[in-house]
Parts: C-alpha cells; structure tokens; sequence
C-alpha cells in the first residue's frame, strides 16, 4: 500500500498543480487548449520534477484556492441563503431532515475532488447524496458539507465496458442501455433511485432471478479516497479487477460493500451485460383479508415460501420468474394481501402455474385479478371495432421497456421506517404465527405498513458467498418491513410497532443466519440492528475493515452503520 500511496502522491500533485498553473494564466480552456497547456506546463516543470513529487499535497491546497477556482472546474456552493438550499434538505424519507454549512452541486469527478478537499480542510464532516433515497439518515450532516452527484447523471460506453455516473437514475439507465445497446442491468424497480447507493449495496430487482445482481458485472469503480497526506482526498483514480490486488479489493468492496464507507464513487464500469428481455409479462392480484383465516393464511404463506425454495437453483425454469407477496397491515374490510408477477422468458403460462401452485380455490376466485382474459380481451360491444387479441393465459404481455414502468415510481415524500430479512427456508409456524397475530390485529391501525416478501435466489446464487462482497448467496427470499405515515407525531407509534414485531418474529438479535434465516440487505438500513456487521455481511466484514482502513484511515466518510477501521 506504501508503495501505491507514494507513487499517487506524485499523479495526485501534478494534477492538482496544473489545475492552478491553469488559473494563474487566467484563461477558460477547451480541452484542445488545455492539453495543450499541460504540455507547455511539463515542460515548464521538469527542472522542478523533485519539488512536485515531494511537497504534501495538503500544504499545497487551501480553502480559499478551492473557492477561487477556474470556472468550468469548480462545484456549485449552495448556502442557506440561496433559494436553492431547501431542496437539499433532505431525501425521499421525510423522517430526516438536514442543515449543512453547504451543500456541493458537483457535475463531474474533478468537482467532488474540489469539493471534498475543502471540506477537509475546513473540518467539515462530508456526506454524499447520489438520489437520496437512503432509507435512514446517513446523509443528515447539521453543519457539515453535502456533496450532490445528481448531475452526474451520464450513461455511455468506452471500448467493452458500459459505464454508469453515480448520479444516474434507475430508470434512465435502463432506458438508455436498452436503446443503445440492447442490454439491460437487473436493478432495482424504483426508477427515481440513483445508482450511487443502489449499486454499491448490491443491486437487486426483477430480473434477479434470470441475471443475477446488479454488481455480478461491476468490473470497475472511479472512486475519490482519503488515503493522502492527513487524510486529504485524492485525485479521482479507476481500478479495475484483474489490476492488482488493491485494484480487486476495492471493486470487490463496492459489490455490495454499501454506500458511504470506502471513498467518493464517481462511475461505475460493467461489462457483458446480459440482454434486454423483448417482452415481459405480468400480473397482479389482490387477495382480502377477509377470505382468509389463521389456517389458509399458514398455507399460503407456506406453500409461497416452499415454492421459491424447490426452484432456488441457477437451472430452475422459473429463474424468469419474479414475485412480491405484500402481506398488508388489516386495518378494515377493504385491506388485501397483494401479488405482483412478472415474467421474462419464452413460457409465460408459468405465471399460472405459480399462481396456482401458491392460492387455493376460495382465494382465486375472492381476488381482484388486474389482468385476465375476460378483463382484457373480451368481445368488444362495437361491432365495427378491430377484434381484440386472445391472450394466452391471465397475465399481461408487453414489451419489456413498457411491463418495467409499471409501478417505478418510488419518489418519496412520506415518512418511513424499514426493516429486511433474508430467507433460505419455508416459513416456520411461530413466525407465520407473528406475522398473523400483529398484521391482524386492532391494536395498529395504519393502513400503510405491511411486510413484503419478494423472491429471490436463481441466478443470484451462482455466485460464491465471498466472491463479491454481498454474501448472502443461499436465500430464496428476501423480506421488507415497510411503515409510512405522515406526521412527526407518528413517529414513535410507527417506528415501537416495526421493532416489537422485528423483535417477535427473529428475538433481540435479529434474523441471524440459522439455515432458515439469513441475515439483513444493507440497502433496507435499519439503525436499531445490533449486530449490523454479521447481519449485513457475514463472514466478508474484516476484509472490509481492511479495505476501509486503506482508502479512509482517518475515517473521513462515516455514518451510524459505515464500515470500522480496524483498531
């Protein structure tokens, strides 16, 4: 590490020095008249090579210079006394809420350098905002500095590898893989959501199942570290696995390392991702709680549980297969247990059989079905119309791009607390017995809390536990605790029911790994785990701590869940 740090320092003053020689000649330059520059700029300062390489780059930058830079290569500082300020405040969840000394609207990597190097040389705590969708409060930073990458928004290609800007959002990235190139990532389902964080957790979605995990096909990171003289950021760099050992570790800790912990990410670097679906089929249903009793609920929950688990391999037919059962809060005669299906793949009746295989008849023929043969393509009352197509079974077939907007929004606005859990086997009775007990009963009364259950497993778990940093690699299920409410004065009401019934179904250390539990997603954060280390990633925590203390030894990046450095 030494010896990559001492030859950085070097790469790492040129550039910050040029960028000043730039602003002392007082010219704006196009990148012609820039390079051109650098030029005349080495060649001005070869008799000085030994200053350059030996002077701290710390000492050679101040706050003020930061402030002064040339137009073109500075961030946009946001005060409180700039309208703008208000909507940096806070993100999609309105339980938090921010008051930063000054927020960085940054529009390129040299930016976030500028940015976070004032930040650290005005002692200022740094956070970093992709999107804003966190779902606790990691990025509040009362007095401190808010860097923004939302304007690091580009997605394009460089040789083989398709690469994505922090900033990106879902929906707009698979929006343009899938018109440029006919390729897709297999997110997640929010279109609002930046990539910044969604990536660095994992990345999971719909297409799981078929394709694996977002950052199965990381193969590189630009990143900003903290590793420079007292802990000053460093120059932008990419690495890219196969590299060198440190270049491995440190994509390897974005596979799933989380948001936050080792460095500024700036872009992503995929390759050989796998094709956009043509068409995607879809349905959902709505079952009412009315026509279920303690006895048919077990069932249905045992018979979901048990069918992800039989198909749970990386051959399974049903790898196209995507289901999220919402287990919704009861709150009156009109609250619904709701299915969503989507299937991406040539045998789209297997949407059928899986609904068959999971409801019994009374719950079929009680559900509010959205998509069905007699709904959508039934004779038509206009005799001059063009006759309607037959679908093939109850489900909705659409081209791919047009079945994955269904239901991306996700913009927030709410407050919110949020729980996960990952399952490797069916459902045992005491926790559908919880689960039963605390979503039916009076005693809570919000209409938008409910426990999702998604799918998982297939593709997913071709991968090794420690081959990337996300280990949980055996599940078949992944669950959501979800509440949403409004007021401030919810906040305890909401926030004591989510933990008495987390604490119910899993005891005060939560879903530990026991052959039918597996521990948490760290995209779902939750501040009130205990043991976060294990729950989030299991045996690959100490690689982790290694690989943050390399690129952060002064813990310059830091939140109530960051990674530790090794003591």
């Amino acid at each position: 590490m030494c010896h990559f740090l001492s030859k950085m320092t070097l790469f790492l003053n040129f550039d910050h020095i040029f960028y000043l020689f730039i602003k002392q000649q007082g010219k704006i330059m196009t990148n012609k008249n820039t390079l051109n520059a650098r030029r005349a700029f080495l060649k001005s300062s070869l008799g000085a090579g030994a200053l350059i390489s030996t002077a701290p780059l710390g000492l050679a930058f101040a706050s003020s210079s930061t402030q002064e830079e040339v137009e073109g290569y500075t961030p946009s500082y946001v005060l409180p006394n700039d309208p703008r300020y208000t909507a940096f405040l806070t993100g999609s969840n309105y339980r938090f809420t921010s008051a930063p000394d000054w927020v960085s609207v940054c529009s390129s990597a040299h930016e976030v350098y500028i940015a976070a190097r004032k930040a650290v040389s005005d002692n200022k705590r740094i956070t970093v905002r992709a999107g804003g969708h966190c779902y606790e409060g990691f990025v509040d930073n009362d007095q401190g500095n808010i860097i923004d990458l939302g304007n690091m928004d580009k997605v394009y290609k460089q040789g083989a590898h398709y690469i994505v800007e922090a900033g990106a959002r879902l929906g707009n990235t698979y929006e343009t893989l899938l018109k440029e190139w006919g390729v897709t990532l297999p997110g997640g389902s929010c279109f609002n959501v930046a990539a910044g964080g969604h990536i660095s957790g994992g990345g999971f979605g719909a297409l799981s199942r078929k394709y694996g995990l977002t950052v199965d096909y990381l193969v590189g990171v630009e990143i900003i570290t903290f590793a420079e003289y007292g802990g000053q950021a460093n120059y932008p760099r990419s690495y890219f696995l196969g590299e060198s050992k440190q270049a491995d570790d440190i994509v390897w800790a974005h596979q799933g390392g989380g948001g936050g912990n080792m460095g500024i990410v700036t872009k992503y670097f995929f390759k050989d991702l796998p094709p956009v679906p043509a068409m995607m089929s879809i349905q959902q249903l709505s079952v009412p709680w009315s026509v279920l009793d303690h006895a048919s609920f077990t069932s249905l929950l045992q018979r979901y549980s048990q069918f992800f688990v039989d198909n749970n391999n990386i051959s399974s037919q049903y790898n196209g297969l995507h289901a999220s059962l919402t287990l919704n809060n009861k709150t009156g005669p009109s609250s619904t247990l709701d299915l969503t299906v989507t299937y991406a793949g040539d045998t789209p009746a297997l949407i059928d059989d899986f609904i068959n295989a999971v409801f019994d008849a009374p719950q079929l023929e009680a559900a509010e079905i959205s998509f069905s043969p007699q709904r959508e393509a039934g004779p038509s009352l206009v005799p001059s119309s063009i006759e309607r197509p037959q679908p093939l079974g109850s489900y909705l077939t659409l081209p791919w791009w047009v079945a994955t907007t269904i239901g991306g929004g996700g913009a927030g606005g709410a407050r919110a607390k949020y729980k996960s859990a990952y399952m490797n086997d069916v459902f045992p009775v005491a926790q559908i017995n919880t689960l039963w007990e605390l979503l039916t009963s009076d005693a809570f009364i919000n209409p938008a809390a409910a426990v999702q259950i998604s799918s998982y497993g297939g593709r997913i778990n071709a991968v090794g536990k420690n081959d990337t940093a996300v280990s949980h690699r055996q599940s078949s299920l992944k669950l959501q605790y979800q509440a949403y409410w409004f007021s401030p004065f919810q906040d305890a009401y909401n926030i004591q029911w989510m933990q008495q019934f987390y604490t119910k179904m899993y005891g005060p250390n939560g879903p530990e790994s026991d052959g039918v539990m597996d521990g948490c997603y760290v995209n779902y954060p939750d501040v009130d785990l205990p043991n976060w280390q294990t729950l989030y990633y299991k045996d690959n925590y100490p690689r982790l701590q290694r690989i943050k203390t390399q690129l952060d030894p002064h813990n310059r990046l830091y939140h109530a869940q960051s990674i530790e450095l090794l003591s």
